[in-house]
Formats: C-alpha cells, structure tokens, sequence
C-alpha cells in the first residue's frame, strides 16, 4: 500500500518540490490514511452482506425466474419483462439449489463479484498510476455507495462493474508491456465470460479494442492475431449472447410492451427526440446521479464530481496521457451512441451505469491530483490530501452506521418481509396456502418471492379446487383495500368451513406514489 502513497520527488504538473521535511512521517500517516479509507469499504461491504437486507422489488422480479426455471429454462425470456445475463442467472441458480433461499446465498456471489472489483482496481491503480492518483482512486471506488449496495442486490451491476475493472487491468497492463502478447491472451480468454456475465462489458471491450488498435503499428504479427481473436470473441459472444439468450419463446407483443416500459421507465435516459436539446441533456445526465461518486444527486447534485472528472481528463491529455483518457472515454462515448440508437439508457441512475465507476474513479482522482499540486506549500498540499481521505473515511463510517441502525432498502421492504414471516410462523407444517389472486401480476414480486420460498404449499385458488381431502388451509388476499376475515374466506365454499383464525397486516407502500397494501390471510377447517 506505501507504493500508493509515496511522494515523487518533483510534482511533473508544477515542477514544484514536493519532498516534506519529514518524509517518512508524512508517508506513514498517508498510508495509514488510505488503509483506513480501503478498511472502512470494504468493512461497509460485509455489514451490508451480513445485514441480510431483504428482497426487493426489482431483485423478486428476477428471482422468480430463477425460482420456476431450471439452467436452460434461463435461457429463455424472462418473467416480468426482466433481463439479465446468462452467466449471472446460472450463478444465482446454483445458489439457490445449493444455499437455499436466504438473503445471504442470494447475495453471495455480487457480495464476491464486489470484494474482487476492489482487489483488481487495487492492482491496477498501483500498477499504472503515480502514488497519489492511485491512492486517491481507490478511495473513491472503496466507499462510494453505489459499488458497495450493488454488492448485496440480486442484479448483474456487480459483475458490470467487475468485468470493467477486469477489461481495464489487462488493457493497462498490455500498455506498460507492450512486447508481451500474455495479456492479450488473458483479453481473449476473459472476453466470452464477461459478454455472457455482463451486457454492458460490451461498451468497455468495444472501447479496449480501440485502444489497442493504436499500439498495433509495431506489434508483432503473433499480437495481432491475439487482437484479432480478441475483436472475434468479442463481437461473437456479444452477438450469441444478444440475439439467442431470453430470446426463445418470447411473446412480440410482451416484448413490445417491455420494450415501451423500458423507453418510458429511463425516458430521462436517452436523448431527447429534438437534437437541439441534447447539449442541456447531456450536462444534466453528467451532472445528475450516474456521477454520484462517492456521493452526488440528479438535477446537478454531482457537478463537483464533474468538474474533478473533466479535470481529470484535461490534466491526462496535457501531460500525454492519450491512450488512458480514451481507455476512460471511449466507455462513455459508445454508451451515448447505443443511448442514441435506443438500446441501453446513458445516466438517470447510477446502477445501470455502474460500468463506468472505474473510469470515473481514475479521472476523478487524476482532477483531485492535478488540483492538489495548484498548492505550492509541500506541508498544506499533504493536509489537504490528509483531509480527503478524512472525509472518505467519515463518509464511509456513516455508510456503514445508516446500515447497522437500517438494515433494509425502504420500510416497504421489512414490512414485507416481517408479513410472510408472522404468516408462516401461524402455519402449520404440511397446511397448504392458496392465494386468492388470478396470477402473480396481482401480487407484488418481492410478497410472491417470500411466500413461495417460506411456505410449504403454494397454489391459486382460482385455477385449484381445495382438495376434500384437506381439512385445514389457508387463504391469502392482498388488495389496496382492507379486506374483512368474511370477504376472504368466500372465495371458498364458506358452507363447508369455519374460520378458525385471521389476521391483517398494512404494509406502506415502496415509495410516496405507491398505496398501501393490506394483506389478510385467514385458517379455514372443515366442519
């Protein structure tokens, strides 16, 4: 860690001496600085995993899939319009079968994809950069929040953001040796992978293939069929994995209106229709929440990230540094134009973008270097770089505080939660469920996910007689309006059951806009 932190002896920006009166003092408090930054990220990271925050409505979604389907079922279109990639599907799967259902197998293998972004961010940066861009760097992407809450969430930004990292160290590292073909070799193994595990690696690769297309003029003809291969894998598993996976089977219609829903969900995302708006467009998106590192908002509140990020770029063309400004540019520029083409939103959230945090770590950091040698003073520029990694670790120990105190996304998510579970505390082993719904549409994803993963029996009783057989069960109602005990049991023959037990539940809704939902269940036994 002391090589992220060691001084050079003139700033190359300034030429001004930056060498402190006591050196080896300075370098031990920076890299207790920096230790502490990377400590309390990935601190952050297992109070978050081991917090078990529970499912939401976007991961149920795709759980439930997951839930009904086996491997090659994946494969195939998605309930609930969703998408992912193969490869993360499969992995969830394995979870699932191996671990069980608990929030902690389902959040397992992001909670890793998270652990091992930092490891090679780490590497790279060390490997790359000078001590304190890289030290800085690091910091950033260590306790930003989004890296870290995408780390224990069933969705594929994890793995966006790991493949990133992954294109990124061995592009660098062909960079530095460019005589070497090995890691052009570990491109060509890494590419199919990251295709079927991440949608938008694409726009990273595509970007790495650029980069080094400018170093091919004296690269031997053994590297060049490494970039061709490469260039193949890249746009062969892009192509199988877009056009094949979630493909079969597919209703048009359900397409179209998936489709519809994503270009009217992310409408903010892509360009507006009249060209002439795009510039306020564009500053509003980079100003907005896709730059919230560490921390930011949309309707500008990520403007000093920006600025520290055009900086950033400024100060890597001025001293040279071209093959890196595109290595961190191009991601963006080929994103804008599939935002163009109407196939993968640019900005509005930050999680759909989580692509480009390494990138916006390296600039960000380039921009807090280059504004740290405008201080002439050797002794304030090193407190100053003290105080940044101060306020890092503040920043991530609040983090860490918030999730201790709530260990849940919003309070829908924890009522949700405790409703199933107070319901399948009540059932008996054995009694059957049946939910007085006519499909899952009905219900909310993340009630279904629950229910079908705690309770022993599950069905719809509008498509299942309740066996005569049966001499207890349940019945489930959940509506926006409070349902009475009567009301629920009707739905069954009521002449030839009586109501044993009942209860109610108000669970608020997601957000402001959302009702709340009222959810009565009631036991029923034979007379």
């Amino acid at each position: 860690m002391e090589a992220c932190v060691a001084e050079l002896a003139p700033s190359p920006e300034t030429g001004i001496e930056t060498k402190p009166t006591n050196e080896a003092s300075v370098q031990r408090w920076l890299v207790y600085g920096l230790a502490a930054v990377v400590g309390v990220g990935v601190l952050w990271r297992v109070v978050r995993y081991l917090g078990g925050f529970p499912i939401w409505g976007d991961e149920a979604m795709l759980l439930i899939s997951i839930l009904e389907r086996d491997y090659a079922g994946l494969t195939q279109q998605l309930r609930f319009g969703q998408v992912a990639p193969l490869f993360f599907l499969w992995l969830e799967r394995s979870a699932l079968l191996l671990l069980g259902p608990s929030e902690w197998s389902m959040h397992l293998f992001p909670f890793l994809a998270g652990l091992l972004t930092l490891a090679f961010f780490w590497r790279m940066c060390r490997a790359s950069f000078s001590p304190r861009i890289a030290g800085m760097a690091v910091a950033i992407l260590a306790i930003s929040y989004y890296p870290v809450r995408h780390s224990a969430e069933v969705k594929p930004y994890a793995f966006d953001l790991l493949f990133s990292v992954i294109f990124a160290c061995l592009t660098l590292e062909h960079l530095r040796n460019p005589a070497t073909t090995r890691w052009l070799i570990a491109l060509s193994a890494v590419t199919p992978i990251a295709m079927f595990s991440s949608y938008p690696s694409a726009f990273v690769g595509g970007a790495v293939s650029i980069v080094l297309l400018m170093c091919l003029r004296s690269a031997s003809w053994t590297q060049r069929g490494w970039y061709a291969l490469f260039n193949v894998l890249l746009c062969g598993s892009f192509l199988i994995h877009y056009v094949l996976i979630g493909q079969g089977a597919s209703d048009p219609e359900e397409l179209r209106r998936a489709r519809e829903f994503m270009l009217t969900y992310w409408k903010d995302a892509f360009p507006p229709e009249n060209p002439l708006l795009w510039p306020v467009w564009l500053v509003k998106v980079l100003t907005g929440n896709m730059l919230a590192y560490p921390m930011g908002a949309n309707n500008g509140g990520s403007a000093a990230t920006f600025l520290l990020v055009a900086l950033g770029a400024f100060a890597c063309w001025r001293t040279g540094q071209r093959a890196l400004l595109a290595l961190c540019g191009l991601p963006f520029a080929l994103n804008l134009l599939a935002a163009m083409l109407g196939k993968y939103p640019f900005g509005g959230s930050a999680r759909i973008m989580l692509h480009l945090a390494p990138f916006i770590a390296i600039l960000m950091a380039h921009g807090i270097a280059q504004a740290l040698d405008w201080i002439r003073s050797p002794r304030w520029r090193t407190r100053w770089e003290l105080g940044i990694y101060l306020a890092f670790f503040g920043f991530g120990a609040v983090g860490i505080a918030r999730d201790v105190v709530k260990p849940y996304k919003t309070e829908h998510d924890r009522e949700m939660r405790r409703l199933v579970l107070d319901m399948h505390r009540q059932i008996a082993p054995g009694e059957p469920v049946f939910l007085c719904h006519v499909r899952d549409e009905d219900l909310l994803p993340e009630f279904l996910w629950y229910a079908r993963t705690k309770f022993g029996t599950v069905d719809w009783l509008s498509t299942s007689a309740i066996p005569f057989s049966t001499k207890s069960c349940w019945l489930v109602l959940c509506s926006h309006q409070e349902a009475s005990a009567g009301h629920v049991a009707a739905h069954a023959d009521s002449r030839s059951w009586r109501i044993t037990a009942t209860d109610t539940r108000a669970v608020p809704g997601e957000n402001a806009k959302m009702p709340t939902m009222f959810c009565r269940w009631v036991r029923l036994e034979r007379e």
